[in-house]
C-alpha cells in the first residue's frame, strides 16, 4: 500500500477527493516580505525551534566513527540504535532466509522515514510564506520523480519500469494523482503515454513552469502552431534528458533564489549565501561531469554547456565565462585546466580543484560546512533549507556504510570507501 493510500484509508470517495483536492490547493505561492521582529516568533518561531532541535540528531563524528568500525548489518543496527535513529532502526529485523542487500534497503529506508517524518512535521504545521519557502524545497524532488518517469517511459516504454519509477520516487516530492499514470493506456506507441503525463498530470503540479521554462524558448513558429503535447512529444523524443533535467533543476535554484530576495530580511542575507555556493556547485559540476561527453566539445562551451550555469552565485557572470568560453577562445576542457584557472584567479573552490582524486569527496566536506552556517543566528529560513540539504548528506552516508557492509570487503578496500563518508558538524 502506497504512502498516499495509507493516508486515505478510510475515507470515503467524497472524502478521499476533498484531501486530495485540499493537497493539491495546499501548494499556493505566498509572496513576501515575512514582516518583521515582532511579529517573527509568534508566525515562526515554534517551528524554528523545532527545526533548531532536529539539529541535535544529526550523527556525530564519534557515532560514525563506530558505525564504520561495524562488520556486519546487525552491527550497524545496534550502533544506530543509541542514535536519533534508534525507534526508527528497531523496527527493522531480517528475514530468515532475506539477502543482505535487501536487508540494507529495508534499513535504509527506515533511515529515510524519518527524515520525511521529521521534515512533513514541519511541512504540514507552517502557514504563510514559510509554507511556500518549505514546499518549494519538496519541488527538487518532485521534478526528480517526474524525470525518472520521463526516463522510464521514454527508454523503455514497458509499463512495469513505469510502475517501478513510481515506486522508487522520492516520497518528499510526491504529488497527488502521481500514481494514476498507472492506469493510463499502455498500449501502443510509449509516447502517447508520455503525452498523458505531460497533459494530466504535469501541467497541474508546481513545477509545471519549471519545464515549460525549458521547452518554450526550443518552440519554433511552426511548433506554436501545433498542439502542445505533439510539440513536447517530439522535444523528449530528441532531447538529451539529463540536460533537461539539470535545465528544469537551474530554473527551480534561481526561482527559490528570487523568492528569498522577496522574502528580505535575515533570511536573504542567509540564504543569498547558501544558494550562490550552491549555484556554484553546481556550475563547477556541470563543467566537470561534462569532461569526456558531447558538451565538452569547443564548440559547445559557448552556449550549450553555459545554459546549463545558474544565472546568478559569485561565479556569475565572470568565472563562467572563463569556464565556458568567449569568441574565438575555447572553454575549460579538462580538469587540470579547471584547476589551474582558478588558482590563478583565486576563485571559489580553488583548493578542492587541485586533486582530481579527491574533488568529490572535498566537495561534499565543504557542502556541509557551508550548510551548517544555515543554523547560525536566529529569525529567519535558512535552518530548514540547510536541515534539507544536510539531512542528504547524512543519507547519502548512511547508504555508502549499508552498502559497504552489504559484503564487507578488505581492510584497505573499505577505508577507501568510508573516505566518502562526510561527518556533519564535526567541528562541533
Amino acid at each position: 500500500m502506497s504512502q498516499d493510500q495509507k493516508k486515505h484509508e478510510g475515507l470515503s470517495e467524497e472524502a478521499r477527493r476533498k484531501a486530495e483536492y485540499f493537497e493539491h490547493m495546499s501548494y499556493y505561492r505566498f509572496n513576501g516580505p515575512a514582516g518583521g521582529l515582532t511579529t517573527w516568533n509568534m508566525e515562526n518561531g515554534f517551528l524554528e525551534a523545532r527545526v533548531r532541535g532536529f539539529r541535535s540528531g544529526f550523527l556525530t563524528e564519534t557515532e560514525y566513527k563506530q558505525l564504520m568500525q561495524c562488520n556486519t548489518l546487525d552491527e550497524v543496527k545496534l550502533a544506530l540504535t543509541d542514535t536519533d535513529y534508534g525507534a526508527w532502526i528497531t523496527t527493522v529485523s531480517k528475514g530468515v532466509d532475506e539477502k543482505n542487500d535487501d536487508y540494507a534497503a529495508k534499513l535504509m529506508d527506515a533511515c529515510k522515514k524519518k527524515f520525511l517524518s521529521e521534515f512533513e512535521y514541519l511541512r504540514m504545521n507552517a502557514t504563510g510564506i514559510l509554507q511556500t519557502f518549505l514546499d518549494m524545497i519538496t519541488y527538487e524532488p518532485m521534478i526528480n520523480n517526474f524525470c525518472k518517469l520521463i526516463i522510464a517511459i521514454q527508454k523503455t516504454g514497458n509499463p512495469e519500469e513505469v510502475v517501478k519509477a513510481l515506486q522508487d520516487s522520492d516520497p518528499l516530492g510526491a504529488y497527488p494523482h502521481l500514481n494514476s499514470i498507472v492506469a493510463f493506456d499502455k498500449q501502443g506507441d510509449p509516447l502517447n503515454l508520455l503525452t498523458d503525463l505531460f497533459d494530466t498530470l504535469l501541467v497541474d503540479t508546481p513545477v509545471s513552469k519549471y519545464f515549460w521554462q525549458y521547452f518554450l524558448p526550443e518552440m519554433t513558429i511552426d511548433d506554436e502552431k501545433k498542439d502542445d503535447a505533439g510539440t513536447l512529444r517530439r522535444f523528449t523524443a530528441e532531447v538529451d534528458l539529463n540536460i533537461m533535467m539539470n535545465m528544469v533543476q537551474k530554473y527551480l535554484l534561481e526561482d527559490l533564489y528570487y523568492y528569498s530576495r522577496e522574502i528580505g530580511g535575515e533570511t536573504w542575507a542567509v540564504m543569498k549565501e547558501l544558494l550562490e555556493f550552491e549555484a556554484d556547485r553546481r556550475t563547477v559540476n556541470v563543467t566537470v561531469n561534462s569532461f569526456g561527453t558531447q558538451l565538452n566539445e569547443p564548440d559547445r562551451h559557448d552556449y550549450e554547456r553555459k545554459m546549463l550555469y545558474p544565472n546568478f552565485g559569485t561565479l556569475y557572470p565572470d568565472g563562467q565565462t572563463i569556464l565556458s568560453g568567449y569568441g574565438p577562445k575555447p572553454g575549460v576542457s579538462d580538469f587540470q585546466t579547471l584547476g589551474n584557472e582558478f588558482k590563478s584567479k583565486t576563485l571559489r573552490f580553488a583548493s578542492i580543484l587541485q586533486d582530481k582524486n579527491d574533488f568529490d569527496y572535498a566537495m561534499r566536506r565543504e557542502e556541509a560546512r557551508m550548510y551548517a552556517k544555515g543554523f547560525e543566528g536566529q529569525g529567519h529560513f535558512g535552518c530548514f533549507w540547510a536541515f534539507f540539504k544536510l539531512k542528504e548528506i547524512e543519507l547519502a552516508n548512511l547508504k555508502v556504510i549499508f552498502g559497504t557492509m552489504v559484503n564487507p570487503p578488505e581492510v584497505d578496500v573499505r577505508r577507501d570507501l568510508f573516505k566518502s563518508v562526510v561527518p556533519i558538524f564535526e567541528a562541533n
